[in-house]
């Protein structure tokens, strides 16, 4: 067992998204539901980046990727087809303290990006480690399979009566109990 999967905040902090193409793509979309400030560096980008650019919803730098380009960086995903710079990247993150996922390559990793579900507030990860991504996309599936329709709604709702009763073990019993009974 290698990596724990953590849940942590990311709504301000710099995503630097090294490369253009479906992958980095995909790991943008992904990302979007949770951060504000994407920087995705690539000379090309496919149509959906230059239109989320275009919205302002992420940062463009149309070039190759440069050194500066960590700067103020949490985290990187590096969805690069170069095994050199995926590993020049993580290397240069690694001396810095900032989180790298190198797409493909465990190698070249600190942190998984895990395969997600995600239906309002409740988000559930999936890995294999950066193993068997495949097995993760399908766990994923099963799970989404499984899950009512309407989970969103019912978090919510269920959100807001916990919130208004005073905490204790009669809280915890009647939101264990109307949780059972919703799913």
């Amino acid at each position: 067992m290698g990596y724990f999967p953590f849940f942590i905040d990311i709504r301000d902090k710099k995503v630097l998204v090294v490369g253009g193409g479906k992958v980095a793509t995909r790991k943008v979309e992904k990302l979007l539901p949770f951060t504000n400030n994407i920087t995705v560096v690539a000379p090309k980008v496919t149509e959906t980046i230059k239109r989320l650019a275009k919205e302002g919803k992420i940062t463009l730098k149309k070039r190759r990727f440069l050194v500066s380009d960590l700067k103020d960086a949490f985290a990187v995903i590096v969805a690069v087809d170069s095994l050199a710079l995926q590993r020049r990247i993580f290397k240069l993150c690694e001396k810095r303290g900032i989180l790298c996922n190198s797409v493909d390559s465990p190698d070249y990793c600190n942190f998984i990006f895990p395969s997600l579900v995600v239906r309002g507030d409740l988000v559930i990860g999936i890995s294999t480690g950066g193993r068997v991504p495949a097995l993760s996309k399908r766990v994923r599936e099963i799970i989404e399979s499984c899950l009512p329709e309407n989970v969103d709604r019912i978090l919510e709702e269920v959100a807001r009566l916990r919130e208004s009763l005073k905490k204790g073990e009669k809280r915890q019993e009647l939101i264990k109990r109307i949780v059972e009974e919703r799913l």
